[in-house]
């Protein structure tokens, strides 16, 4: 085969990606508003997720079980964001007790945060992607604490952004959601 057949092959390919890949977005919101309605504000389910992970990987060619798990990965992350910012969307006033006692202005350029993760393959880098995501850069990332008793990794970040940006407040609400402890340390 020719480089310009596998090509066609490959844009053959990609709709029907596209194709599914709307499929589940259909499905995560409606996921998205069961929980609403039901008053639950909780998307991220660690175990369900490595559930979903082991399964669909368990017939997998072991040469590309790496790459079939970090898209699988990817794809839920994209499905969780979704549904978080849904949330926030039908509920905006999620995010006001996260920005309690912080001071915000319009001309601020930096919000600094503080979050506790699982010590665990791909914990943080998760949320590095999901910064990336929602558009944003980070400045600085500080490691605070490794415990290993407790498994968990503890860092700062300053992110690039104003707390006035609903890409920021929906962001805000999922590390909110997806860390065992997170805090606005302030707006800057």
């Amino acid at each position: 085969m020719t480089l310009e057949e596998i090509r066609r092959q490959i844009d053959a390919i990609d709709p029907q990606i596209k194709e599914l890949f709307l499929k589940r977005m259909a499905t995560s919101y409606e996921v998205a508003k069961t929980k609403y309605e039901a008053g639950e504000t909780t998307i991220y389910r660690a175990d369900r997720e490595a559930d979903i992970i082991r399964r669909l990987t368990a017939d997998v060619d072991p040469n590309l079980v790496e790459e079939y798990t970090a898209m699988v990965r990817k794809i839920i992350e994209v499905s969780r964001k979704y549904q978080y910012g849904l949330l926030y969307d039908w509920n905006p006033d999620l995010f006001s007790p996260l920005a309690e006692g912080i001071e915000i202005h319009s001309t601020d350029t930096r919000v600094k945060i503080r979050l506790t993760r699982a010590d665990a393959c791909n914990s943080m880098s998760s949320i590095l992607s999901m910064i990336g995501d929602y558009g944003f850069n980070m400045d600085e990332m500080q490691l605070l604490e490794m415990d290993r008793e407790q498994q968990t990794v503890t860092f700062e970040l300053i992110l690039r952004g104003n707390l006035n940006d609903t890409a920021m407040k929906k962001l805000m609400f999922q590390l909110s959601k997806e860390a065992l402890h997170f805090r606005i340390l302030s707006s800057f």
